[in-house]
């Protein structure tokens, strides 16, 4: 059989087959170098900006090291406010210390040594409290915003492995060479806060010294909270060597009974107080700001007495 194919037909086809051989460059020899080229365009801007960053490094490295040395100081100097991690034996016999120092009776006593730090915010109605949750939530959108930059750029993750070339002005810079201005948003890490109950009972005086001691001591102790009342302890008994007592509370009364074998009826002011002690690991550095190697933090007992 005979080809009727015409020349403009084979100008086609021939036209057709070099616009296949040019798509096929493109895409499997072209295409993948523009890739490499902007991968690498990138990679030598990151590099630029390293480069940026030690070249700062280098020329202020007396002053980020005494920069260093002042933060150490400060941390330490803060550090020492605070308890040290205490078990729940040790803040049990702390309390009972402080209380029977002040000849006080103790009726209760209960706490919750934590395992993980504690958040604390600010009275909800207060503006610092508005204020936190700000800086909370530009703190949790910068956080997400890096987490999702990380996984685009990380092909394990089914990213494509380029990023945008990162641009940094001279202030984020020094920013990361100095650190960033203070006052901003951070998670806790370090404090943790025992929630405690404790009701004693004595004398107004006592009472109000033991007060005193929570207010005036020379670690973090905050009260949140407090409330009297009184305890009556019936005396009973026919001699002296067969007395015994017996703590009631006097909003329960005393029945005629009681009343009968009653001696000696005494009524003790009492005092509920709530309050947050405050730890904090303190293994790692001293008064001094230096930092001491080879210790070990006490792992944290749990439990309420």
């Amino acid at each position: 059989m005979k080809s009727t194919m015409t020349e403009r037909d084979k100008k086609l086809l021939v036209g057709m087959f070099i616009g296949v051989i040019i798509v096929a460059i493109g895409y499997w020899g072209i295409l993948p170098q523009i890739k490499a080229y902007n991968s690498i365009s990138d990679k030598i801007v990151k590099e630029e900006n390293i480069k940026k960053i030690n070249e700062l490094k280098l020329l202020n490295v007396g002053t980020i090291q005494i920069q260093a040395d002042d933060y150490e100081s400060r941390i330490a100097e803060k550090k020492d406010e605070f308890f040290q991690i205490l078990s729940s034996s040790e803040v049990d016999k702390m309390m009972t210390e402080m209380a029977t120092s002040n000849n006080l009776d103790i009726y209760d006593l209960s706490f919750k040594v934590p395992t993980t730090p504690s958040e604390r915010m600010a009275y909800k109605n207060s503006q610092l409290y508005n204020i936190q949750l700000q800086q909370m939530a530009a703190y949790q959108d910068t956080e997400a915003a890096t987490s999702a930059e990380s996984d685009v750029n990380d092909p394990s993750l089914g990213g494509t492995g380029v990023s945008a070339a990162p641009t940094k002005t001279p202030e984020e810079i020094n920013a990361e060479v100095f650190g960033e201005e203070e006052g901003g948003y951070r998670p806790n890490t370090d404090i943790y806060a025992v929630p405690v109950t404790m009701t004693v009972g004595g004398d107004l005086d006592d009472l109000e010294n033991f007060i005193d001691d929570i207010i005036n001591s020379d670690k973090r102790i905050l009260m949140v909270g407090y409330s009297w009342g009184e305890y009556r302890n019936l005396i009973r008994g026919t001699t002296s060597e067969e007395i015994t007592d017996a703590v009631t509370d006097s909003s329960e009364g005393v029945t005629a009974e009681e009343d009968a074998a009653v001696e000696s009826l005494k009524t003790k002011k009492s005092l509920t107080v709530k309050l947050e002690i405050y730890m904090c690991d303190t293994t790692d550095v001293n008064t001094d700001g230096e930092a001491v190697e080879g210790t070990e933090t006490e792992e944290t007992e749990t439990g309420e007495e």
